[in-house]
């Protein structure tokens, strides 16, 4: 049985247990497995051992109503939300046993039915993990004017949290401009990132998925997608030996917020050719046009942050795992509310 996430962490006692469990005896058992004849009448609800009154008179509180103190609910905490708890359950699962190399985002684009076309459609009025991704795909394309609001929205924070009277957390912004280089070695797909401007190797990665959990908004114009990936670092491949299958330019702006990246980015894909070039084919080969995307992640900038609070989670020690799960989650719900 796979561990499960549980944020209280707190065995019930059996003085924790409520009043109407510890009630049901061996006798109100039998009552209920074999009742009374129909001859017999049933017992009145005072008497019945399913219901017994509250021993003792408690005084009236005769204090006026108070909205400030009202509880939460009649058995004291909030309860988590469902998303909330299910986003905690995946996370707290797939970074089991992880390291530093995880790579945690959430994108924003569409849920898309790989037979019609269209965007997925249920019979809900709110957000739903949508639990069979068979027959979808997700696009986390979104149209040039979604991308300009979110980079005018974006901008309009940081010189709000750059005034004197803010007290929360300054966004840091950084604009990047690099090409992504994807090659194919011995069956291993690894990705080259160099500075667009001096050519400078940034990174050589290979990146191998996880899990990936999605959530279908129907009240907002986009849905989200929750990946964990695992990255890691490998030798730079031979340059001269080795043909791009792939090509990626991207004109990035982060927002960094606390554990927070917000990547804006423009891709552009050149025109390239669609496999390895046969020498004896009649006329040019088959080509994949150029194609440009626009894209918004949600990226965890310290993923050992969260992995460093999932372990206490699993030692039963004081944590914030459910707290940054909630304001990661969070994130992603306020980027698509303001999603035109």
């Amino acid at each position: 049985m796979s561990e499960e996430y549980n944020p209280l962490r707190k065995r019930q006692r059996a003085e924790d247990t409520p009043d109407f469990q510890r009630r049901v005896s061996a006798a109100s058992l039998s009552a209920i497995i074999n009742p009374d004849p129909p001859e017999t009448l049933a017992p009145s609800l005072g008497t019945s051992p399913l219901f017994q009154p509250h021993q003792g008179s408690p005084p009236a509180d005769t204090r006026p109503l108070s909205l400030s103190r009202m509880e939460q609910n009649v058995f004291g905490p909030r309860p988590a939300e469902d998303i909330v708890r299910i986003v905690a359950d995946f996370m707290y699962t797939h970074l089991k046993n992880r390291t530093g190399s995880i790579e945690i985002e959430g994108k924003l684009g569409r849920l898309v039915d790989k037979r019609s076309g269209l965007r997925i459609n249920l019979p809900v009025g709110c957000e739903t993990v949508y639990t069979d991704d068979k027959n979808i795909r997700f696009e986390s394309n979104m149209t040039v004017q979604q991308h300009a609001m979110f980079n005018k929205l974006l901008n309009q924070r940081v010189d709000e949290t750059r005034r004197p009277e803010f007290r929360g957390s300054r966004i840091e912004y950084k604009h990047t401009k690099e090409i992504d280089h994807f090659y194919r070695v011995d069956g291993t797909r690894m990705r080259v990132t160099t500075d667009k401007e001096s050519g400078q190797v940034l990174a050589v990665i290979t990146k191998t998925k996880i899990a990936d959990l999605n959530i279908l908004s129907p009240r907002t114009k986009l849905d989200i997608r929750i990946t964990i990936n695992e990255e890691n670092t490998v030798e730079r491949p031979d340059m001269d030996a080795n043909k791009p299958i792939l090509v990626r330019h991207k004109d990035r702006l982060s927002y960094k917020q606390d554990l927070w990246s917000f990547d804006l980015t423009q891709v552009v894909s050149p025109e390239h050719e669609l496999g390895p070039v046969n020498p004896y084919a009649i006329g040019p080969p088959k080509t994949s046009p150029a194609v440009t995307t626009h894209e918004l992640e949600l990226e965890v900038a310290q993923p050992g942050v969260w992995l460093a609070e999932r372990e206490k989670v699993a030692l039963n020690k004081p944590n914030s795992f459910h707290e940054i799960t909630h304001t990661f989650l969070g994130n992603l719900r306020a980027l698509a509310k303001r999603a035109i």
